[in-house]
């Protein structure tokens, strides 16, 4: 996790330190822009071939190729932009010095529409009206009146030329063209809305960083998470929380302890559970292998489970489990060695060698099984299937006395 953490401090660093490099290049070339000629300043407002107004408010470009004013204007539209636009005498100047090397003249935006007042001339970007003083003295005027109106043609366009002010031809003549952007709406060359800009980057790069911190730690999370699940699986003994005094143990380490469950090594009680049979671990200590039935119902982790729930027991009257063995549906459960073997064997009938038991023996067998009965049952409430003599053992010091 401390790499993750590093890994993405480092990336961090690294971007915000590209941005801060990125803007101080941006306001070094600005700083060199500012006092360099009017026309490198001008250009660097504008796309490259185009050249901004007098007053800045947009950016003109002559195309000399020769089209209708229909035509052109769908050429500037192509541009994001509309044939040029004039709001003052100073851009009408600047207009007639970029169309001066053309013969016929160019297209700009002013057109004559037909509303219900008469013949009104509206430029192209449909916010203004064309200003009287910027025609010549030919130009026809917008007319309300009726006797105007006979006398005029509506499809009537502006031209100008290196000469004369605004000139009215009809709109299906061809000619050159000004073209215009609005240099407010657009954003060349990263210099309008250059913060928002830098936010942008920012942000992206923050999400971006984000987006991989959390990749790879959700990557090494589960990474760390099948190891965990499988350490748990080698070692279910640990995942269940319980001293280290049992162990799961391979069939072939059951098969060589019991002698390969030979019948010399298996014990008198309940054959219909699978049987019983004594061991002999490396270290030299004798244990039980109980043999259960085989089940397809009880899985490999639910049998852990189980078993990790019964060796948390501890108690003087309850036998210790040293492990347990799951083999392909084959379980087994190792005990420690009771030398008297089951109780059942006391009760009903005296083994070879042995006496019967008298009652103040079967009162204290009684009393310590009560015992053990009360701490499984009722200290440690936990769930047994049924308790039978034969799961009882009796204690070894009885064979000594």
């Amino acid at each position: 996790m401390k790499l993750i953490c590093l890994l993405f401090a480092v990336i961090l660093i690294t971007f915000v330190g590209f941005v801060a490099s990125q803007t101080t290049s941006k306001n070094e070339t600005i700083q060199v822009q500012l006092v360099a000629s009017n026309n490198q300043t001008s250009r660097a407002w504008c796309r490259s071939g185009w050249d901004i107004s007098p007053n800045k408010s947009g950016c003109f470009k002559l195309i000399r190729r020769s089209k209708s004013w229909n035509e052109s204007e769908n050429h500037c539209l192509s541009y994001g932009g509309h044939l040029a636009v004039f709001t003052s005498s100073e851009e009408l100047s600047f207009a007639q010095k970029l169309c001066g090397k053309t013969a016929s003249g160019c297209w700009v935006g002013g057109r004559m529409t037909n509303s219900t007042i008469g013949f009104i001339w509206k430029w192209s970007n449909n916010t203004s009206y064309l200003n009287g003083s910027m025609v010549s003295e030919s130009f026809p005027l917008n007319c309300t009146s009726l006797s105007c109106r006979n006398g005029i043609s509506a499809d009537l366009c502006t031209v100008v030329n290196g000469t004369e002010d605004l000139m009215a031809e009809r709109c299906n003549s061809s000619h050159a063209f000004i073209c215009m952007l609005d240099v407010e709406k657009k954003c060349y060359h990263m210099h309008c809305h250059r913060e928002y800009l830098i936010i942008l980057a920012v942000v992206s790069g923050l999400i971006l960083c984000t987006t991989l911190a959390v990749v790879i730690w959700l990557l090494a999370y589960r990474r760390s998470k099948k190891r965990r699940k499988s350490r748990k699986l080698s070692n279910p003994a640990a995942s269940a929380l319980v001293p280290p005094s049992w162990k799961v143990f391979t069939n072939e380490e059951l098969r060589s302890i019991t002698k390969n469950f030979s019948e010399g090594n298996r014990l008198l009680g309940d054959a219909k559970t699978g049987g019983t049979y004594s061991g002999l671990l490396p270290d030299g200590s004798r244990v039980a292998v109980k043999r259960l039935k085989r089940s397809s119902f009880q899985r490999k982790k639910e049998f852990y489970s189980e078993i990790g729930r019964v060796a948390r027991l501890h108690h003087p009257n309850l036998v210790a489990i040293k492990g347990c063995c799951y083999d392909h549906g084959d379980r087994y459960i190792v005990y420690e060695f009771i030398v008297n073997g089951p109780l059942d064997r006391w009760l009903h009938h005296v083994p070879r060698g042995g006496r019967s038991l008298d009652w103040a023996m079967r009162m204290k067998i009684a009393t310590t099984l009560a015992q053990g009965i009360a701490y499984v049952f009722i200290l440690k409430p936990f769930s047994s299937g049924y308790l039978r003599t034969t799961y009882c053992y009796c204690y070894c010091y009885y064979m000594q006395e």
